[in-house]
């Protein structure tokens, strides 16, 4: 029998190990960013994700919409209690707790215990990666960015993820630079600002506060209608919705609540008769005794209409979400459509049930990224 050399032995565990799994970057220079499923969370010294003792350690409050600063929901509620030295992260069904002062991890609910334990760093509780997702059934990934020397991407995904990551990586590439950016200017606002008049100046972040963003639906029926004016009340967001005259004939209570509730309403004509346009105006004063010139109808039939004193809706974009997309997913479509525009918006929804299913992240997307949202009246559009 041939007598294994055990230096070669130990070079080829070696190779295969590193052929199995990446090598965990240790540069102090390197860098983490941290993507939420299809969004990528501000890059900042205080919450970026570390290594400790070969473990993948992140910020706790990246499992919670209201504290990972994107405001994407993996189904996670957090909680740190400072006296307890207790980090609490639960859905209505799980509930996993670390204590950072005994270094334990427990099931809440069952009792059961881990392997695994919570750090401190940046003066904040961080939690083992690999422990929560595979608690709460989840999923994470890391990844050398090609585009960013010591660049790393830390990603946590749930089943609402899309895009697998080399795609991801690919198309958040602009949004991921805009991040390092942000990241650099925070560390050394001085070195941003050109000391002799020959030295380039750094292009300001596009600033969106003052694009207003005017949010129409498209109703051909009253299906998705109460959907959307609950999730419009929870973000108390407003909308003008076009309705087809028979639906505004038909449904007085709910036009009712859509006007009660500040929203407008236009009427909707799918030829561009003005016939169709009277008859929508009628029906809006016998059932809410007010009036309205705004319209929906093709471009081609705007012109004679406006020169009759119809207010007809000229949209930026329009999109309908399909029944298989996630609301964050769509929501960055949204935002990658718009693209760097620095006048109003005008953004064109269908008034259905799978536009409700994603509205509330749509919202929150535009709110993080500065669009802001206004009321739409017919004085302004």
């Amino acid at each position: 029998m041939r007598k294994k050399h055990p230096v070669l032995s130990l070079l080829l565990a070696t190779v295969l190990v590193v052929w199995l799994f990446p090598p965990i970057p240790v540069s102090a220079a390197s860098l983490y960013f941290t993507a939420i499923n299809d969004s990528i969370a501000p890059l900042t010294s205080g919450s970026m994700p570390c290594w400790s003792g070969g473990t993948l350690y992140v910020p706790y409050t990246v499992f919670d919409a209201s504290q990972n600063g994107v405001g994407v929901s993996l189904g996670l509620y957090t909680s740190y209690h400072n006296r307890n030295h207790t980090v609490t992260i639960f859905n209505l069904k799980q509930m996993l707790v670390f204590n950072l002062e005994r270094g334990t991890c427990r099931d809440e609910m069952t009792g059961a215990t881990y392997d695994a334990k919570a750090i401190r760093r940046n003066g904040k509780p961080y939690v083992p990666l690999y422990m929560v997702c595979s608690f709460f059934g989840m999923d994470y990934s890391y990844n050398q960015l090609p585009y960013i020397s010591q660049g790393y991407l830390v990603r946590i995904k749930s089943a609402d993820a899309v895009l697998d990551d080399a795609l991801f990586i690919d198309r958040a590439r602009e949004l991921i630079n805009n991040r390092l950016r942000d990241y650099t200017q925070s560390l050394s606002p001085a070195e941003t600002t050109p000391t002799s008049p020959v030295n380039p100046v750094t292009p300001p972040e596009v600033d969106r506060s003052n694009v207003a963003t005017y949010l129409a639906f498209r109703c051909e029926s009253a299906d998705g209608l109460p959907a959307l004016l609950s999730t419009l009340d929870g973000t108390g967001q407003y909308a003008v919705f076009f309705l087809p005259p028979q639906v505004i004939e038909t449904e007085g209570d709910l036009v009712r609540r859509i006007l009660g509730t500040g929203h407008s309403v236009g009427v909707l004509s799918q030829d561009g008769e003005e016939q169709d346009l009277e008859r929508g105006r009628l029906a809006l004063e016998e059932q809410t005794h007010t009036r309205t010139t705004l319209a929906y109808v093709p471009e081609t039939a705007r012109p004679g209409l406006e020169e009759r004193g119809w207010v007809c809706w000229k949209e930026t974009l329009s999109l309908e979400p399909n029944s298989t997309v996630g609301g964050t997913a769509f929501a960055n479509t949204v935002l990658n459509q718009l693209g760097t525009r620095r006048r109003t918006v005008y953004l064109t929804l269908e008034g259905s049930g799978n536009t409700a299913r994603v509205l509330s992240a749509l919202l929150r997307q535009l709110s993080s990224n500065q669009y802001t949202v206004a009321v739409p009246m017919e004085t302004k559009l």
